[in-house]
């Protein structure tokens, strides 16, 4: 009982609830780019193969590192003296993330629009404004997750590092109901201009709560060497060793793989099967988004009372398993119970791996370079689902459903072969700096 207890008090504790809003915030704009839009575009008779290509609008997550030096040792005129350095570059962030989202829906992916050129008429297809419009989407929704990640690792305390991914993931998978079935049930009422110009004020009201944010321990600590944009690469490999810096790295990329893969299809999938967008909201947006935040408890539980490693090991396997469900859901047909059960099972073992994989990362990375090296890290799982995932269109057309889902299953073995080799090899605690 007092195991429980001391659960429930760190849970709710102010810094932890405050991570849990900056997770709704983070998942929002993403849930939007990879799975309402993909909902959206398939309902527009949009073909599969160029749908499993818009998971090349998220390559600002994979090199986000990039910027991320900017966004972790740079201040903003004027506004960093009033709001800090975090608060300030998380506030011009989220407007444009806002104005991005509006306009992404504002544009139809199935029209044309006629240009006059030099006098000549030319014929564009919107498709590429869609595309451009969810470039602009990710972009800014990748810059905020650098400094949101940066933040939540700055203002929890160490033994608070596994509740705080915890409550991460349960934030993100709220903003996915909001921009998952949220949208698709006010989508049965108003048109998707107004759904996702509704987002965009969404974020928007964000936008004032981060007013409100208390500062981070780091904003006056601060280690001035910090501005060598090389420092946090050279301080990371230095710790670890260059040989297990490349295992880590290699184990990042491949560990979500097998749910990359599928995942970029699953929507179309639904769609394609006979699905309504009731149910899929009702199964995969609600169901599965609890099932999600289930998932990332039993996942911060686990980190807690296991270790990172031990809950990696688990939900490696778990969400390898899951990945099976959707074969049979493809031989089954559209039976909706069975659609609740695929639902469940991708959810809780995707949450249970997302939270220890984020705590995993978190750990990892030395404070006085926390933005920077998070987003360094967190670009490799990236790599995956934006590059790796892109064919997924193209392998369900020559594949079709069945074998494809069979398939990306075995995507989970590499990730959980370097596990299991590091965890012989080398512990955790020779990883992390102190």
């Amino acid at each position: 009982m007092s195991d429980l207890k001391e659960i429930i008090k760190l849970y709710f504790s102010k810094n932890l609830l405050i991570v849990f809003l900056m997770g709704i915030v983070s998942g929002l704009p993403l849930y939007l780019i990879l799975s309402t839009l993909a909902i959206w575009l398939t309902r527009e008779n949009i073909d599969l193969s160029t749908i499993g290509l818009f998971s090349l609008t998220q390559i600002p997550w994979t090199v986000k590192f990039l910027w991320a030096p900017i966004l972790d040792n740079y201040k903003i005129p004027f506004l960093t003296n009033y709001f800090g350095r975090r608060k300030s570059w998380l506030m011009v962030i989220q407007f444009f993330l806002s104005i991005s989202v509006i306009l992404l829906g504002i544009n139809n992916p199935a029209g044309n629009i006629l240009v006059n050129f030099l006098e000549t008429d030319l014929i564009i297809n919107q498709i590429y404004l869609t595309a451009l419009f969810a470039l602009f989407v990710s972009f800014f929704s990748a810059s905020q997750d650098i400094v949101i990640d940066a933040y939540r690792i700055e203002i929890l305390k160490e033994s608070e590092q596994g509740a705080g991914a915890a409550m991460t993931q349960a934030g993100y998978r709220i903003g996915g109901i909001i921009s998952g079935a949220g949208a698709l049930y006010l989508r049965e009422y108003i048109s998707w201009e107004l759904v996702f110009i509704s987002l965009g004020l969404i974020i928007l009201l964000f936008f004032l709560i981060t007013i409100f944010l208390p500062d981070t321990i780091n904003e006056k600590t601060r280690d001035t060497g910090a501005r060598d944009y090389f420092n946090p690469l050279k301080e990371f490999i230095f710790r670890v060793n260059f040989r297990r810096v490349l295992l880590i790295l290699l184990f990042i990329f491949s560990f979500k793989l097998c749910d990359a893969v599928a995942g970029v299809m699953a929507n179309p999938f639904y769609v394609k099967i006979g699905f309504t967008n009731i149910e899929i909201a009702n199964a995969s947006k609600i169901l599965g988004i609890f099932a999600t935040i289930i998932g990332v408890f039993i996942g911060g539980i686990f980190v807690k009372y296991y270790g990172i490693l031990n809950a990696l090991l688990i939900s490696g396997f778990l969400q390898m398993l899951s990945n099976l469900l959707f074969f049979f859901l493809s031989e089954i047909g559209p039976n909706y119970n069975f659609l609740l059960i695929t639902v469940l099972g991708e959810n809780i073992s995707g949450g249970l791996g997302s939270a220890s994989f984020v705590a995993y990362l978190s750990r990892l990375c030395n404070l006085n370079y926390t933005a920077t090296q998070y987003a360094l890290l967190s670009s490799f799982m990236g790599i995956a689902r934006t590059f790796v995932a892109s064919p997924s269109g193209f392998f369900v057309e020559i594949m079709g459903w069945s074998s494809f889902f069979l398939f990306s299953t075995f995507f989970a073995l590499p990730g959980l072969l370097i596990l299991f080799w590091m965890k012989k090899k080398f512990p955790l605690k020779s990883q992390v700096a102190y």
